[in-house]
């Protein structure tokens, strides 16, 4: 991962820094996987029904080869959310968040373990996330969002841009903010 590590966003409860994932270790890449899959699992219920098939659906390209492939892939982007040890920040400290931006500026992941929802750790994946795709020219950034992450986005300033989609037995709704 990178070296400079963002400040948590005031109010946060949960002690963490966002550092910039700079290389597609095979860790990283595992570490990555983990916290999208628990975050899917247990976080995204409501979207997915406990049902193994729309489950299973979701996470079959949820694998630490994928994981690295999107890292590694030209023009991509991505933010670890670690747990911070005291004042010091341990960059072997446990991942707890991960955010993924694919060209030209679609927000692909952005997920946080169930831990520490509601603490400012996916708000401050979100914005590092803008912030770049800012910093490089990106007009807006794009997603597709679950029901259940969609009130997040629109806090953050997302608006939908399109019609809901459906895949698999869930639910996308197509959202967008200018930079």
């Amino acid at each position: 991962m990178g070296t400079s590590p963002l400040a948590p966003p005031t109010g946060a409860v949960t002690a963490f820094t966002i550092r910039r994932v700079a290389q597609a270790s095979p860790g990283v890449a595992a570490q990555a996987c983990a916290v999208v899959r628990e975050s899917i699992a247990r976080c995204c219920a409501a979207d997915h029904g406990n049902d193994p098939a729309v489950l299973g659906a979701w996470l079959a390209n949820k694998t630490p080869a994928q994981f690295a492939a999107w890292l590694s892939a030209p023009g991509a982007m991505a933010w670890a959310a670690c747990r911070s040890q005291g004042a010091d920040v341990d960059v072997d400290a446990p991942m707890v968040g991960f955010a993924l931006v694919l060209p030209p500026a679609t927000l692909a992941l952005c997920y946080v373990v169930p831990e520490v929802l509601g603490q400012g750790v996916g708000r401050a994946l979100l914005q590092a996330a803008e912030a770049e795709a800012r910093r490089c020219g990106a007009p807006a950034l794009v997603l597709d969002s679950t029901r259940t992450a969609q009130g997040f986005y629109r806090r953050n300033g997302y608006e939908p841009a399109g019609a809901a989609k459906a895949w698999a037995g869930l639910w996308g709704q197509p959202l967008r903010k200018l930079l």
